[in-house]
Formats: structure tokens, sequence, C-alpha cells
């Protein structure tokens, strides 16, 4: 197990704002079941976070908003610095749309390191994703480098880019292009579906690398007995079988049982469908778009981080080894992104109710002693063993445990009351600024 427990935190990720000047339709705030209210964080709020400043390496100043919105953004970079150590990061991710070339020269100097701009496509048109005109993020670039220059301060500037089906094509173009603006960095993430519309945009294959590795050896030994796994559910349900089909069925069950023992999930089904000479075309289409997204990247120096294409086998929570703390615009203290607020997305064929998870308010206790509480410690603890479940790869999912269609999640089954086995951010598809 790991123990990467520390005395302070080592991120923030204050959410400056909740309000946001787009509506995109992959947001979790256009989702039926959002109860996440805009407000702004005032400089009141945030000045209770002095007592983790000298100790954090890096803080981010946005979340589910957008924070050039943000009234005390200036302020509140301009105040963090003076408490930072001079080597410690001060961030944030924006659509760039308000940006001038006043408001950047006043970012840069307050203190700001890293500028990261959504850009999710870009086609040889110069549009964005949804349509829009890529003249004011071209702008933003502009505005970003010439203010760096103006100041004569560094300051980093990357692009973000949410993979979905009908813009994944165009990553390597989009990538190329936030080069040339002058990117240095570029993260690329899958997304995570917030509704039914969305989900089959999605390209993330939910099975681990493992499970599937496992699958395919059972494949070749299928073949050699003149079984089709394909068919394996046809069989199973009918009320008749003959000799042959128990056969089959004896075949696939004990495999099922030996790989289980070894801790290997399997979720059947889903392990026939995401092997259909479909999704393997469309997943060798994926890798070939990464192989050219890439070599952009080395030849345009860009620092690039891709998704897995697959789910990972091995687990890992950069929220909690990383030792990150998130901060809500009213003071509320979560320990993810993925349970920051109260929203549904969609997973697993069905919609999941994720309930937010507070360790305390930074009004009412230190930053330092809410994140050394004992409530807050334990949560980490349990997050670091990884002993929870593979929901995804399991063959009931999605059930009521994760769900949270009746009740706000308690423990699942294996007992576990941290709610990461059904977590696109633990299996590596979803990836963060950090």
């Amino acid at each position: 197990m790991k123990n990467l427990q520390n005395s302070y935190p080592s991120k923030l990720y204050v959410e400056t704002t909740t309000r946001c000047n787009l509506r995109c339709s992959m947001c979790v705030k256009q989702t039926k079941d959002a109860r996440i209210p805009e407000v702004d964080m005032s400089m009141e709020v945030f000045q209770k976070l002095e007592p983790a400043f000298p100790h954090i390496n890096t803080l981010l100043l946005n979340g589910i908003g957008e924070p050039l919105l943000a009234r005390n953004l200036v302020a509140m970079i301009e105040h963090a610095r003076k408490l930072m150590a001079p080597d410690a990061i001060i961030s944030f991710q924006t659509n760039g749309m308000l940006l001038t070339f006043e408001l950047a020269k006043k970012l840069v100097a307050a203190g700001l390191d890293r500028i990261c701009i959504s850009i999710d496509m870009v086609d040889e048109n110069e549009i964005l994703h949804g349509g829009e005109d890529i003249g004011r993020i071209k702008y933003a670039f502009e505005y970003l480098r010439r203010a760096s220059e103006v100041i004569g301060r560094k300051l980093s500037i990357g692009v973000e880019f949410v993979l979905m089906r009908n813009n994944a094509a165009s990553l390597p173009y989009s990538l190329q292009w936030a080069a040339e603006q002058g990117a240095e960095f570029a993260l690329v993430t899958h997304m995570l579906p917030y509704s039914d519309a969305m989900a089959n945009q999605e390209l993330f294959n939910p099975n681990t690398e493992r499970s599937l590795t496992e699958f395919e050896r059972w494949q070749d030994e299928a073949k050699e007995r003149g079984f089709n796994l394909e068919k394996y559910f046809d069989v199973l349900w009918k009320v008749k079988k003959t000799e042959d089909e128990m056969e089959f069925i004896n075949f696939v069950n004990e495999r099922m049982k030996a790989a289980l023992s070894d801790g290997i999930p399997m979720h059947l089904a889903y392990l026939i469908q995401w092997t259909t000479e479909e999704k393997r075309v469309e997943q060798t289409w994926l890798a070939s778009i990464f192989e050219k997204a890439q070599e952009i990247a080395g030849k345009y120096q860009l620092d690039l981080t891709l998704p897995p294409i697959t789910a990972s086998y091995e687990r890992k929570c950069d929220f909690v080894e990383q030792g990150v703390a998130h901060i809500t615009p009213t003071g509320d203290v979560h320990p993810c992104y993925f349970l920051w607020h109260e929203y549904s997305c969609f997973m697993d064929g069905d919609s999941k109710k994720v309930t937010p998870q507070s360790f305390g308010n930074i009004n009412d206790s230190s930053i330092i002693e809410i994140w050394n509480s004992e409530e807050y410690q334990n949560f980490r603890t349990q997050v670091l063993k990884y002993e929870y479940p593979y929901c995804t790869n399991c063959s009931v999912v999605p059930c009521v445990d994760v769900t949270g269609h009746n009740d706000p999640f308690e423990m699942d089954c294996y007992g576990t009351t941290v709610p990461c086995g059904h977590c696109l951010w633990g299996m590596g598809g979803v990836r963060c600024l950090l």
C-alpha cells in the first residue's frame, strides 16, 4: 500500500467561479441533475487558504466555471504569489474568449506561471469545435505571448483537447496549430459523458488491458475448439442446450472463474462488444491518430500528454497521490474533481448520480486542520490502498451501489467506503490539469 500522507496539501484546486460565458453541450453544468449554483469566490474566502500557500507547489485557479469571469482573479494571483515559494506554480485553464491584452499583462504581472486554453478541435478552415471562428482564441495566444515579453516574465502556455468521436481526427492538426501559436504543452483527455446523447461520442475502451489480453487468449483457444465467443449469451439463455453447447458454456465459465481468482476483472459483454471487427478498426484508427499527434509533438517540441486508449489495470488517483485539495467558491473542501459537485454523468449504459464529498469548510476550520482531520486522512488512506472493485469491468454494472439513484454512495460490494471503483480518472481515461 502506498503511504503518501503529508501534513499539508501539495496542490490546491481553487474554484474562483462557477459562472461561464459558454454553454457547451458536453459540460457538466448543462446536465439536468447538476446542482451547481453560479457564484464567485470572495477575497475573504480566498484569504482563508493563506496557511497552505507557503507549503503548496501548485495553485490551480479553476473548476467548473470560466476563471476570466472571476471578479478577483488578478488580486488572488497577486496575493498568493507573495506567500508561495518562488518556484511554486500558479495556473488555470480557460476557454480564452474573454482575454484582452490588458488583462493578459495584469495576469502575468501578478504572478501567473502557466495557462491552459481549451481548444477541443481546430480544423483546416480554422473553425473550433462547435462551429466558432478561431480568431478570438488566436488573439488570446498573441496577447499572452506579448504580455510575457512586455512584463519580462516567463509564461507557459498550453492547450487541452477533449477527445470525442467527432473531433478525434482533428487532433494532430489542432496540436500543430496550437504549437504554431506558441503552445508549449498539450493535455488530451477522454470525455466523461454527462448524458445518454453524449455517450456515443466516447472512444475510451473501459476494459482493462489485462482483461483484454486474457480475453484474446480465450478467443484463440475458442477458435481451436470451434467456439464463437460472440455467441456466448445467445447460447447461455437457451432453455435446452446440446452437449456441444454445454461444453461451450463450461469452457467460458471455467476461464471466467480462473481469471477472477487471478484478480483479472472480466465483463464478458463489454469484452465481446469491444473486440468486434468494427471496434478493433476504430481502436486502430485512434492509435494512428495518437501516433500522428506524437509526431507533431516531437516536431514542435510540444510536451504532449495522451490518455490511454483502454483502461489501465494499475489504477492511480493523481488527486490523492499528488496531495490535491479542491475548494469550492463558498469554501467547502473536497478530495477530487469527481466528488466536487452534485451532478449526474452517464457510465456503463446508465445515469450515475454523483454526491459531492466534503470534509469541512475553510470558513469554519483552517485548511490545515481539515486536511489533517481523521476523516480526511482515512479517506486518502483508503483511496491509496486501491482495494476497491473494478466496477466498469464487473458483469453486474451499473449496480445500485454505484449509480446513486436510490441513496448516496455508502460502500461498494467489497465493503470499501470510498466511491472510487467507478471512476474514469482512476482508470486513466479522464485527465485534468495538475
